[in-house]
C-alpha cells in the first residue's frame, strides 16, 4: 500500500515492526521509521502513540522521556487523546523528565479517564494514595476494577481496558 501512495500505511507497517507478527520479526528502528514517516505526512494518532512508546520504554532506542513528553504535550493539545494524557499522568506522577506534580498527574488521569480509560481511573487513584488518601484512592481503584470487568464481560479487546 505503501508502493501505491497510500501514505496511512505507514502507521500500520510501523505497528507491525514494533509488534513483530506471521513471518516479521521485531525491528524497533524500522518501527521508528515507519511511525515518523506518518508523522510527517498524515499526522497519524495511531503512529504518535508508537512514538511515544518507543521512547517511553526504551524499545530500540535509549528511553527518551524528553521526546516521549514532546509526542504527548503534542498529541493532546490535538486530540486530546486518552492515551497520550494517560502517559503525561505518568510523567508527572514519576517525575520522568518533569518534576514529580501528583496535582497534574491527577489532572491527566481525569481527562484520560474521561474519555473512558479504565488505566486512567485506576492510576487516578494510585495518586490519591500518594497523597495519603488510603481510602479515597482504594475506592477509586476499586470503581475502576469495576468498570474493566464490565467492559471485559462485552468486549474482552475493548481499547478501554488495553494496557499501553
Amino acid at each position: 500500500m505503501i508502493d501505491l501512495g497510500c501514505d496511512q500505511a505507514f502507521s500500520f507497517v510501523g505497528n507491525i515492526y514494533e509488534c513483530g507478527g506471521r513471518n516479521v520479526g521485531r525491528d524497533y528502528a524500522k518501527a521508528r521509521f515507519y511511525y515518523e514517516k506518518s508523522v510527517e505526512t498524515v499526522g497519524s494518532v495511531a503512529a504518535y502513540l508508537g512514538l511515544i512508546r518507543l521512547y517511553y520504554y526504551g524499545l530500540g532506542v535509549e528511553s527518551d522521556y524528553k521526546k516521549a513528553f514532546e509526542y504527548c504535550c503534542n498529541l493532546s493539545e490535538k486530540t486530546d487523546d486518552p492515551y497520550a494524557n494517560f502517559y503525561l499522568g505518568r510523567m508527572y506522577m514519576d517525575g520522568c523528565f518533569v518534576a514529580k506534580d501528583l496535582e497534574k498527574a491527577m489532572h491527566y488521569f481525569k481527562r484520560s479517564w474521561g474519555k473512558g480509560y479504565v488505566f486512567g481511573l485506576t492510576y487516578l487513584g494510585i495518586c490519591f494514595q500518594k497523597k495519603g488518601r488510603n481510602v479515597r484512592g482504594w475506592v477509586i481503584r476499586m470503581k475502576a476494577g469495576l468498570s474493566a470487568y464490565r467492559i471485559a464481560r462485552k468486549d474482552i479487546g475493548d481499547w478501554r481496558i488495553r494496557q499501553l
